[in-house]
């Protein structure tokens, strides 16, 4: 699926095959608005990501399980033998036991069902990823959305994950983007039709203010990332679900000019927020993944 290989390479290489492959995926009809491709492990996605390679996401179900290299190794091991067992992983390096066969020279090629080669060229080859992240009294819980520019559309993978180590890949059309990623921030459906006043406060004395005793009483917070494959500095904010609404967080300036400012934000706000957010990430010609 991928070409050999660096020791401690920060990312996996891809060939041309993988990315018609992504492209196929990428742009196969959809029959539902959201449609589920494949649900993976911890352990099956480091494993075909390769160990060797950096983790694209937190993986807290390894980290809890396997927090040493050897640990992980065997259980990346055991991820890869198992997907090879079930028939969504094929191997050069697999021979049939009931023959007698001499052992092949060539390297080992692992070759992939188009839904886990798919996934695992479209993670890394996105034009841009928004990362949010959402924090429960159930724990924490994540949201990747992969963002292709197409040339006259907008195709999203959506992982979904949390500290079980299962990871969820959907397909959806840019235009719901912003429709999953309120639900997702927004539990309880506090989200309101009318903006509210916003507040201004020095970043300084945030913490002893009364905006932020006020939500304290906030059921998710979630933080949101935007990282743009064609920009250095990345766009963050904050929205804060209350029993009453889903308040927007924002920080201007740095240090000890630092100023949050806070209000209540509508969908209708949230959405075009979410939607411009996404087009800004648009390279100036749409592709293939990866170009």
């Amino acid at each position: 699926m991928t070409s050999a290989p660096q020791q401690g390479s920060s990312a996996p290489s891809f060939s041309a095959e993988d990315l018609r492959i992504a492209t196929d995926l990428l742009t196969r009809p959809l029959t539902e608005p959201v449609q589920e491709i494949v649900t993976l492990t911890e352990e099956e996605l480091t494993a075909l990501d390769g160990l060797q390679h950096e983790a694209l996401t937190p993986t807290p179900w390894l980290d809890e399980t396997a927090p040493d290299q050897a640990d992980r190794a065997l259980a990346t091991s055991a991820a890869m033998r198992s997907m090879m067992a079930r028939g969504i992983i094929a191997s050069t390096a697999v021979l049939d036991p009931r023959r007698y066969e001499e052992g092949s020279q060539d390297s080992a090629r692992m070759v992939a069902v188009p839904e886990l080669q798919g996934v695992a060229v479209l993670r890394r080859t996105s034009d841009a990823v928004l990362i949010a992240e959402r924090r429960t009294e159930r724990g924490i819980a994540y949201g990747y959305f992969y963002v292709f520019h197409l040339e006259d559309s907008v195709r999203v993978l959506w992982e979904a994950f949390d500290a079980t180590g299962f990871h969820l890949f959907f397909l959806l059309d840019g235009d719901v983007l912003a429709q999953q990623l309120i639900a997702f921030l927004d539990p309880i459906d506090a989200i309101g039709e009318a903006d509210g006043q916003v507040e201004e406060v020095p970043a300084a004395r945030f913490g002893e203010s009364a905006t932020a005793a006020r939500l304290a009483s906030a059921r998710a917070v979630t933080s949101v990332l935007v990282l743009d494959r064609a920009l250095d500095a990345p766009t963050g904010f904050t929205l804060l679900t209350t029993p009453e609404a889903v308040e927007l967080m924002e920080t201007d300036g740095e240090g000890s000019e630092a100023v949050q400012h806070v209000g209540a934000v509508s969908r209708r706000t949230l959405t075009e927020l979410l939607d411009e957010l996404v087009a800004a990430t648009a390279p100036e010609s749409g592709g293939e993944p990866g170009r």
